[in-house]
């Protein structure tokens, strides 16, 4: 509850508890069916510089986030239509 950290401070730890801020670099659009990556939005500079390779680095980060928690994950959606998709593929 009193840290706060990023993909690079993250990467290699896991904690009991993680909370994840989905932002709008990576979106998934409902109409056309499929994920969206955003460089303009993004606050990583070593992403926005990777070219072609922006979608894979993104995704991957919000992967190595979303499961650092052991015991849970909580996660804040920016866009609600990526909201809506993830919790369409919950159980």
């Amino acid at each position: 509850m009193n840290q706060i950290g990023c993909i690079y401070t993250a990467q290699g730890f896991e904690f009991d508890y993680v909370g994840v801020i989905f932002g709008t670099d990576l979106t998934y659009d409902l109409d056309a069916g499929r994920w969206e990556g955003h460089k303009d939005v993004s606050c990583d500079t070593v992403v926005k510089r990777s070219k072609d390779q922006f979608m894979d680095l993104v995704k991957n980060t919000y992967h190595l986030l979303l499961t650092r928690g052991m015991k849970g994950c909580y996660v804040h959606f920016v866009d609600k239509d990526t909201e809506r998709f993830v919790r369409s593929r919950m159980e």
